[in-house]
């Protein structure tokens, strides 16, 4: 079902004009950076659909099986990343989150740097810390599934950024592992990114605990204190961008079993330049055109208050 709209032909089911053209414009700049035949980071595209209302209904059904194939032995590496953060006693949700931290906090433990190289298997990965969102989340979604957790990836086209989305409890719930942000719906569960599509609001509603995982991606290349403005920053990019009315949001299917199926190089220069200059250029003027907010081009220019406890008189 959709296969003729998925992967590369995402944008043939988006009917704004300018979100289709942000979808292409996407597929434009990963192009340009990873080439054609680039890897894993091309090849994750193809399990790519896109969420809206024809789409919902298959994709939270039967899109993503809940059976977790993976074979104990398979990946000893990522086995033993998920016994060092999991245990028995806890739920399914406490470990979706015990690895969202590990993952959250994996440039610590390695040689990431920005624009130095990319690529690589979630093992590779693991070794010199994952820096960029797409490889952050593909990592997440392999932890996820060895620990029995039915995962995949999220895409906001448009804002350019990958995220997740794991199933705890029975139910889906999105997940940025890069920042370290869980949101929950108002019944306290976890919110799926249709529920966010949907009410974007939910990023103003919640618990302090959902606060407290955050770590802005600044904490990792200066200071570590936990920086209130970058939060606040942080959960309004999640509810003005990734979830903005015009944004191009997909789901894609991403198994740690499938590992013979993708290649992992590593890449340490775009593969077409002028390619990836040209798609950037109009990703933004694109962006401009559909409303993304003024300070996703320049951060300083926010200044909203969306700190946890000014709900309900809290």
């Amino acid at each position: 079902m959709f296969e003729d709209v998925m992967g590369r032909n995402q944008h043939k089911i988006v009917e704004h004009p300018g979100t289709r053209k942000g979808v292409e414009l996407w597929l434009e700049r990963v192009l340009g950076y990873y080439g054609e035949d680039g890897g894993v980071d091309v090849e994750i595209i193809d399990g790519q659909l896109i969420l809206n209302g024809a789409t919902a209904d298959y994709i939270y059904s039967d899109f993503t099986p809940d059976e977790i194939l993976y074979k104990a032995g398979s990946r000893r590496l990522l086995e033993q990343v998920v016994a060092e953060n999991v245990s028995e006693g806890m739920s399914e949700r406490e470990k979706a989150l015990a690895l969202m931290r590990r993952v959250r906090d994996n440039r610590d433990r390695g040689l990431a740097r920005p624009g130095l190289f990319y690529g690589g298997s979630e093992e590779e990965l693991l070794k010199r810390g994952a820096l960029m969102c797409n490889e952050v989340s593909r990592l997440y979604v392999c932890l996820c599934q060895i620990a029995g957790l039915p995962a995949r990836v999220h895409c906001a086209h448009i804002s350019g950024h990958m995220m997740s989305e794991v199933k705890t409890g029975g139910k889906w719930g999105w997940v940025d592992s890069m920042k370290g942000v869980a949101p929950v719906n108002d019944d306290g569960e976890p919110a799926s990114v249709w529920e966010l599509v949907n009410d974007p609001g939910l990023m103003e509603r919640q618990p302090q605990g959902v606060w407290d995982d955050i770590r802005s991606p600044q904490a990792f290349f200066g200071d570590d204190e936990k920086n209130p403005d970058d939060d606040r920053l942080i959960m309004a990019r999640a509810r003005d961008c990734y979830f903005h009315p015009r944004e191009a949001t997909a789901i894609g299917n991403y198994f740690v079993w499938d590992y013979d199926r993708y290649t992992y190089p590593w890449c340490l220069e775009a593969a077409d330049p002028e390619r990836r200059r040209k798609a950037t250029r109009a990703e933004y003027l694109n962006r401009r055109e559909l409303g993304w907010p003024d300070y996703y081009f320049q951060p300083l220019l926010f200044s909203e208050d969306i700190a946890p406890g000014k709900q309900d008189g809290a």
